[in-house]
């Protein structure tokens, strides 16, 4: 495969496997676009269970020795990653951009959070010092001393979705490796260019082979994954059908499972919201990487007199909103990421105006230059009348799509935000702070925000979701300690 980065076409993917790229034992192709321009940019092969038997193979021989380095020189690695990734951050971006749909800027800014990811994983020699010893536990002749400690669990899947096929793999991998565990990735099928290419930095930084490995292909690929003996958990960011038949296979098979899910984020809109600031917010929070983001509000509530003192200020300020080409600095919103995404988009907001929605602004013809008219463009659309009862008000549209629905009061309103099935997140605007802690109190989800429109915790701060946005225990980010080793109590008596 090619080392070029950022190009027109990448051909035929390779995988990953012991530090070289290598053809999948497959005849089986899947195609890769440009979805601003609809064009095929890569194929992408669907590895068989020989390709995973190859990787899980070397991931466990490079985990015998890796695991026995100190975890200070283990750490060093990061660092050089942090200075490559940081090199090639201009070239990552576009490809970002260009695979993804997502816009030149939205790239540079997943690059970032990539790089903190790096930057929360050098902290884990301070979570190390959760380790304990206790002398002479018993008394009498002869002592005997009792200590904890944590130790790596193995080879670990990585299994991530297609709206950030870099920053999110990376959350896991440099807590995993650092941590003495090998990792295989298995990325969304629709956009694996980016990291296909950024994975062989690992061997730059001097990661030895085998360490970090890559598998592309579907679903089938994710099921040999997980049946696989030797492998000992899964980290999963997906839809949440997904995430519950994942976690379901992983624990039925003794294995670990972090299962980040869907969500249907509602915003709760006050009449005492400061108006301009809360108004770009949430614009930007609903229409940005064209919703295609898990922590998008995915419901406005408006409450009270709020839907007439907002709603054209709303309007005028999404009809400002350029879609285009996502290459092209001019642009504020970019394609979807796949034809079969915008079409499922489509089908919802069609949907809801069956059910009775009023469209106010509707994107499903939005016209683009000629060159790019074969995109999977889908333009910001705005649907009022929506009742809680509807599909488009309780399940994830993951399209630039702003369902209204009003409330007569703060209670009328928290309840709808409380009664769907997720639990991601929940925003509240208001000047009141009697409104916002109650809300904080009050509303069931992991993240909860007031007048922020993305309620993004740092590194350092867990990522917690609720109800059917979590399946497992332990949280990304924070619990990596957790998740990624194992304790073991070490008794010694020595008479």
């Amino acid at each position: 495969m090619s080392l070029k980065w950022f190009s027109e076409s990448y051909g035929r993917l390779s995988n990953y496997i012991d530090g070289e790229y290598v053809e999948a034992d497959s005849d089986r192709f899947l195609e890769s676009y440009d979805p601003g321009l609809g064009r095929v940019i890569a194929e992408v092969p669907i590895s068989s269970r020989s390709d995973v038997d190859v990787a899980v193979s070397s991931a466990l021989e490079a985990f015998r020795k890796w695991s026995q380095i100190p975890i200070l020189e283990r750490m060093r690695y990061l660092v050089r990653l942090r200075m490559l990734v940081e090199e090639k951050s201009g070239e990552l971006a576009l490809m970002l951009a260009q695979n993804v749909g997502k816009t030149v800027r939205e790239g540079r800014g997943e690059v970032q959070r990539t790089i903190e990811a790096i930057d929360s994983a050098l902290g884990l020699p301070h979570l190390f010092m959760s380790v304990r010893k206790l002398v002479n536990v018993a008394g009498g002749e002869p002592e005997i001393d009792m200590e904890m400690v944590r130790e790596p669990l193995g080879v670990f899947a990585i299994i991530s979705p297609f709206n950030f096929p870099v920053m999110i793999p990376m959350w896991f991998i440099p807590m995993a490796v650092t941590l003495g565990n090998t990792v295989i990735v298995k990325p969304s099928e629709l956009d694996p260019v980016p990291i296909t290419y950024f994975i062989k930095l690992f061997k730059d930084a001097g990661y030895p082979d085998g360490v970090v490995n890559l598998v592309n292909g579907d679903a089938s690929t994710s099921q040999h994954l997980l049946e696989h003996r030797d492998v000992v958990g899964v980290a999963f960011v997906g839809s949440s059908p997904v995430a519950e038949k994942i976690y379901s296979a992983a624990c039925s098979k003794g294995k670990r499972a972090l299962c980040q899910a869907g969500a249907k984020n509602p915003v709760l809109l006050m009449p005492d919201a400061v108006p301009e600031p809360s108004v770009e917010n949430i614009v930007a929070g609903f229409f940005d990487m064209a919703g295609q983001r898990c922590l998008a509000p995915g419901l406005l509530i408006t409450v009270g007199e709020a839907y007439d003192r907002f709603l054209e200020m709303i309007i005028s300020k999404v009809k400002r909103i350029r879609v285009g080409y996502q290459l092209l600095e001019t642009t504020d919103t970019g394609p979807l990421a796949s034809l079969r995404g915008r079409q499922r988009v489509v089908g919802m907001i069609e949907k809801a105006l069956e059910q009775g929605a009023r469209i106010l602004l509707d994107g499903r013809n939005i016209k683009v230059d000629e060159k790019y008219s074969m995109g999977f463009y889908l333009g910001p659309t705005i649907l009022d009348q929506v009742s809680p009862e509807m599909e488009i008000a309780r399940e994830e549209v993951f399209g630039p799509v702003m369902p209204i629905v009003r409330a007569s009061s703060f209670d009328e309103a928290l309840e709808i935000a409380n009664s769907g099935a997720y639990g991601n997140t929940g925003t509240i605007y208001t000047s009141s702070g009697r409104y916002a802690r109650e809300f904080a109190r009050r509303m069931n989800a992991g993240n909860i925000a007031v007048n922020m429109a993305v309620a993004q915790p740092n590194q350092f701060f867990p990522f917690p979701g609720r109800k059917k946005s979590f399946y497992g225990v332990l949280h990304g980010q924070v619990d990596a300690l957790d998740f990624f080793t194992d304790r073991k109590v070490i008794m010694q008596r020595w008479w």
